[in-house]
């Protein structure tokens, strides 16, 4: 086994599978820039490594991420120029986060726990998810008063009418749930996790990899031909202008509020 770290994320290798860690359990692996530039690092790295065929998306601690480091943000964050907003979650939310879609080796997520608004977006951009019994999932942003998070895979990986209740609620989706509705596509226990994760891994990685990332490239544009990347790029920009719009609605420290209390009922 390779190991490496960046700040507030391992990266190791086990053969032909990398695995990336988000590492800032004490803050429940909120994503704050310097986690998210490690991530994004990692999977870069992973992308142009020939020796590298499946990539392991993980997470140390009780939860995969509890979201976005709002605290980190600031309450005034939504205060700040829109031009500046925009370039930085184009950057960190969403290219990263489609880097995970688009990437060119099948990536699995293995998540535990809380999988919360940025957390749930990551797991939902795996190609395959494993989940723990425990696992559960929600995007509560609208209390923030935001229109979902920055990329809209709700309706596509779950079903409009199912993408409705949870949005237009906040409410969780448990991870049986998840996995009854073909969002979670191997669910397990807690303390099987690694292993399964692994397991499918090692089995993808004896694959052709030129066979396996074709593959992984057709059925990706199966879907682009039926929207899905344009329709990430227009919500982002409906996103953002939910972020303007709310200037003028209730303080961004009430709506954090309200958002925390969600986050923390778990």
């Amino acid at each position: 086994m390779n190991a490496m770290s960046q700040q507030h994320v391992r990266v190791e290798r086990f053969g032909s599978v990398e695995r990336i860690t988000l590492a800032r359990p004490e803050k429940r692996n909120a994503q704050n820039k310097a986690m998210l530039e490690g991530l994004d690092a990692g999977l870069k790295r992973a992308d142009v490594d020939d020796e590298v065929r499946v990539v392991i998306l993980a997470a140390d601690g009780s939860c995969f991420s509890a979201g976005h480091d709002n605290k980190e943000l600031g309450d005034d964050y939504l205060q700040r120029p829109t031009i500046e907003r925009y370039q930085f979650e184009d950057r960190y939310y969403l290219e990263i986060a489609m880097g995970i879609r688009n990437h060119s080796k099948p990536v699995i997520v293995q998540a535990q726990g809380a999988c919360i608004a940025g957390g749930f977006m990551l797991a939902a951009m795996a190609d395959i998810l494993v989940a723990s019994e425990d696992a559960y999932f929600a995007d509560p942003t609208v209390l923030l008063g935001s229109a979902a998070v920055e990329v809209l895979f709700h309706p596509w990986a779950l079903g409009d009418r199912l993408a409705r209740d949870i949005l237009f609620t906040g409410r969780k989706l448990t991870a049986e749930e998840a996995y009854q509705r073909g969002f979670v596509t191997r669910l397990v226990a807690r303390d099987q996790l690694e292993a399964a994760a692994m397991e499918i891994a090692e089995t993808i990685g004896k694959a052709p990899p030129f066979a396996m990332q074709m593959m992984k490239r057709s059925l990706n544009r199966n879907l682009d031909s039926q929207g899905y990347s344009v329709m990430m790029s227009a919500h982002f920009d409906t996103h953002q202008l939910v972020h303007t719009a709310s200037k003028s609605t209730a303080s961004a420290a009430e709506r954090l509020a309200n958002f925390k209390n969600i986050v923390a009922g778990d």
